[in-house]
């Protein structure tokens, strides 16, 4: 990203300033579900044969930054493994995206350790192309580029994108087309809208409408490729995710959120 360039106004000039900046970020805010603030924490059950734990947790959060006078969300998470699971599958990750208003990455990065995978890889989207810097666990770097393509969004970014969609729009079994950049490569995609479907957490028995879709996987070192992810989202103007459940590499997992 860009770094901010100082500006200095006349004193006059600074009330309308401010009005302005004021009016863009109401608008920034009010096209989406998802507001500046905005925390949701999950926890997921992973399962293996006979095997049901509490293995992890994550935590998803919107803030905004500006750049060059222009404003970008920033999507931070953090996802952790259970200290009783680390022998296991340790997991200390940290994914961070910034987008536009229209839910375009300018920026990914992605950074930590799952398994026996080390991560610090960073991606810059411009017009020209996208430009991806890794590093390994030695210090050694090494460069990547991959064609610019607006519709390619990171997948922290693509999480929030799909809480964008309006779902009235569709009918059941319909593909939106989705596409995302990962681990250097582009890849195109699509998430299948179910329908609506009544779910009830286990743990509150509160009763949730919910919007239900299926993204396309792409196999990596924890999901299994293909339609094996079910997301349900409230059937509200927030569209906050309530629940999932995915195939992985090994086992399966549920992800429930906690608040």
């Amino acid at each position: 990203m860009a770094s901010v360039r100082k500006t200095y106004l006349k004193p006059q000039f600074w009330g309308f300033f401010l009005l302005l900046t004021f009016m863009s970020q109401a608008a920034f805010a009010q096209n989406t579900p998802f507001k500046k603030g905005e925390q949701l924490k999950y926890e997921l059950v992973y399962n293996w044969g006979l095997i049901w734990a509490k293995a992890g947790a994550v935590t998803f959060t919107v803030g905004d930054t500006l750049v060059d006078k222009k404003k970008y969300f920033h999507f931070h998470s953090y996802g952790t493994s259970y200290e009783r699971w680390d022998w296991f599958y340790e997991v200390r990750s940290t994914y961070e995206s910034w987008a536009d208003e229209n839910m375009a990455s300018q920026r990914f990065i992605r950074n930590g350790k799952e398994g026996s995978n080390f991560y610090n890889r960073v991606y810059d989207v411009k017009p020209s192309g996208i430009y991806a810097t890794f590093k390994d666990e030695k210090g050694n770097t090494t460069y990547k580029s991959m064609p610019y393509s607006p519709e390619a969004r990171d997948v922290i970014t693509a999480v929030y994108y799909c809480r964008t969609l309006d779902f009235d729009r569709y009918q059941k079994n319909d593909s939106i087309p989705l596409t995302f950049f990962l681990d250097g490569n582009i890849f195109p995609s699509y998430v299948r809208f179910l329908g609506e479907e009544e779910w009830v957490h286990p743990k509150t028995g509160v009763v949730h409408q919910c919007w239900v879709f299926k993204p396309k996987l792409i196999e990596g070192t924890v999901f299994k490729a293909g339609e094996n992810m079910t997301v349900y989202v409230t059937k509200d103007k927030l569209k906050i995710p309530v629940y999932i459940e995915t195939d992985l590499v090994v086992g399966k997992a549920k992800v429930f959120l906690l608040e």
